[in-house]
């Protein structure tokens, strides 16, 4: 999942692992730090495939080294911008790395990216759906309980409206690549 991001980045101009780390804090939720620990092996793996190289950077004293992406790089960037996204715990942050590298693919390509991310969500919100209904029948059969359900079931609410949210946002992208693609 980071090597995507960090390759998307690469794509658009050559950059130190320091630049690279803002990058990938920037792609994660507000706050979540990338250590060291996991942006220098991630940088070997990548260069080890031979999908990055490192230049000296020119004018600092340091030893800075600036990595560059190589054309295996373009290659599996394209593979793993192509790859379908796996629904586990990190799925979401996986359609959010893709989209920040959509520049670099055909407008058929991104409008597959973002169905597919619509689909996924729509399975979560038929979920959540079910989840809020039997949670509301459940406050209904037990009027000791009220309160301990009215938060299950606003808080199940707050799930869905952000679903929902995403899932117009995503619709909104789709018929605005579609219409550009026709006015080409």
């Amino acid at each position: 999942m980071y090597e995507l991001l960090m390759l998307s980045a690469l794509m658009s101009r050559n950059m130190s692992g320091y630049k690279l780390r803002i990058i990938l804090e920037n792609a994660m939720v507000p706050r979540r730090k990338i250590s060291n620990g996991v942006l220098y092996p991630l940088l070997d793996k990548l260069e080890s495939k031979g999908c990055i190289g490192f230049e000296e950077a020119d004018q600092d004293s340091r030893g800075t080294k600036i990595a560059h992406i190589t054309e295996e790089g373009r290659r599996y960037f394209a593979e793993l911008m192509a790859k379908p996204v796996v629904h586990d715990a990190k799925w979401d942050d996986a359609y959010r790395f893709k989209m920040r590298g959509m520049h670099y693919i055909d407008a058929a390509e991104q409008v597959s990216i973002l169905q597919d991310f619509y689909s996924e969500l729509a399975e979560d919100l038929h979920v959540y759906s079910g989840v809020e209904k039997h949670l509301t029948e459940l406050k209904d059969a037990d009027e000791t309980m009220t309160d301990y359900y009215y938060w299950q079931i606003r808080s199940t609410d707050f799930v869905i409206t952000t679903i929902k949210a995403k899932m117009d946002w995503l619709q909104a992208q789709i018929n605005e690549i579609e219409k550009m693609e026709i006015v080409k």
